[in-house]
């Protein structure tokens, strides 16, 4: 049994000689810090731990704007640098975390329906480089090996809010509903496009989806709001996908995103990550609350492992009863900022590693 096998029948419930485990995604910045503090320079973290690599390869046809936009530097002092990142959006970020820092946002490349004749040009369905993005060769090499395979069913609120900005997106759902409706739909249309080629060729594990519609505090969308303006376009590339046999539905969004929960169950959404502590979610409240059908990855919060053994101890034996339960893979809830020091996160390894009996 490999990874790939673990990792599905987990969300199946079916029964595994162990679960797999996931090393999690340290910053860059936390990455030098634990090759200072002995991690060998460039060790894969699997290796260096011992264990079976968990991989996804997200093997879709391109389903966001393209041709994409062009990163580029546009000024740079000791202390920041302003830049055009990969999403078009003109950022500052200081100088000592510009790989994993925040970025503050000087200026977004779409402001509502007066973009939409540049936007329908790179929202194409048909334009042939979308389909030279490499999927089909990284579809058949992860076929090869015991990668899992992903499929985009689509982003309705994170794409347009990542090329608009929180507070222009939130007024266009009241200002310009017909454009957001209009956006979304030509997003569900590249779904769908890469649906039909990548499922196409044969089955793939699951479909992924990428929202980031939350903050510590709850959904920036309210229910009504979620019916109106996302259902509809998950209902088509959700369906679409199910009616060609896929059942394994991964939605990534970031912050408190409990009040969504039963709203994407009902459109068929039923794998949620990174299930964030802070914000509020408890994988053991979601499970009780929603049983089975809400698989779960992460809520292992990441401030448990910059506090010490004790902390991360507290933290992860009580979920491991949820972990038990199948459809949850416990592993740290976002990236692991440079506040871990290495040898909390080599406890934190070690100790699922006995759960799992992996020693």
């Amino acid at each position: 049994m490999n990874n790939r096998e673990r990792f599905l029948r987990t969300m199946r419930y079916e029964s595994v000689d162990h679960p797999p485990l996931s090393v999690g995604g340290p910053w860059h910045e936390t990455r030098l810090r634990w090759e200072a503090e002995g991690l060998p320079k460039g060790a894969d973290l699997y290796d260096y731990f011992g264990l079976e690599p968990l991989r996804i390869a997200n093997v879709s046809p391109e389903t966001r704007l393209f041709p994409s936009f062009e990163p580029k530097e546009l000024e740079r002092t000791d202390e920041y640098v302003v830049k055009v990142n990969a999403r078009g959006v003109k950022v500052k970020v200081t100088r000592a975390m510009e790989h994993s820092g925040a970025e503050h946002y000087i200026e977004y490349p779409i402001k509502g329906r007066g973009d939409q004749a540049w936007l329908a040009e790179r929202l194409d369905p048909l334009h042939p480089g979308r389909d030279a993005n490499g999927w089909g060769k990284r579809l058949r090499e992860a076929r090869k090996s015991d990668t899992l395979t992903l499929v985009d069913f689509g982003s309705f609120y994170g794409d347009l809010h990542e090329h608009m900005g929180t507070e222009a997106m939130s007024l266009a759902l009241y200002d310009q509903p017909d454009f957001v409706h209009w956006y979304n739909g030509r997003i569900a249309a590249l779904c769908e496009h890469a649906i039909r080629k990548a499922v196409g060729t044969g089955q793939v594990d699951m479909m992924g989806g990428h929202e980031d519609m939350c903050f510590k505090n709850g959904p920036l969308v309210s229910p009504a709001m979620f019916r109106e303006f996302l259902a509809p376009y998950y209902r088509r590339t959700v369906g679409l996908a199910r009616q060609m046999g896929q059942w394994l539905f991964w939605m990534d969004c970031d912050g408190g995103i409990r009040p969504l929960v039963p709203l994407w169950l009902e459109v068929g959404v039923n794998l949620f990550a990174p299930c964030e502590v802070a914000a509020g979610v408890d994988v053991r409240q979601i499970r009780s609350e929603f049983g089975r059908e809400a698989r779960m990855l992460g809520g292992i919060d990441k401030r448990a492992l910059a506090a010490g053994p004790a902390a991360i101890e507290a933290e992860v034996l009580p979920k491991l009863a949820v972990a038990r339960d199948g459809g949850y893979l416990p592993d740290i809830d976002h990236g692991i900022p440079p506040d871990v020091p290495f040898a909390h996160y080599h406890y934190y390894i070690e100790l699922l590693k006995a759960e799992y009996g992996l020693r």
